[in-house]
């Protein structure tokens, strides 16, 4: 979170995990934004989120850098997802919508 990863075009980074009720499930997900900042081509951006999963345990363990990790399992189902990406979008200022 709040680190700028670079790219030969830009950067983005992740500025928050958020979390969202939905049919009685939590599903977690982070919001981040990207820059081409450094193109041939020109510049511009945009704000995304990564939707991880439905959350089985919040913050299950510490990894080795001492980072809180959550147990989550993927969403596949392509009408629960339609309905993950109305919501985010509705909630966020978000372009993008992606599933991990």
């Amino acid at each position: 979170m709040n680190t700028q990863i670079q790219s030969i075009a830009g950067y983005y980074e992740l500025e928050r995990d958020e979390r969202m009720e939905l049919g009685g499930e939590e599903i977690l997900y982070s919001v981040g934004f990207g820059a081409v900042d450094n193109s041939c081509c020109g510049q511009g951006g945009c704000r995304f989120a990564f939707v991880s999963g439905i959350i089985r345990k919040f913050k299950a363990y510490q990894n080795e850098k001492g980072l809180w990790v959550s147990e989550v399992e993927p969403i596949m189902e392509s009408e629960y997802r339609k309905e993950i990406i109305r919501r985010i979008k509705d909630r966020e200022q978000v372009t993008q919508v992606q599933f991990l």
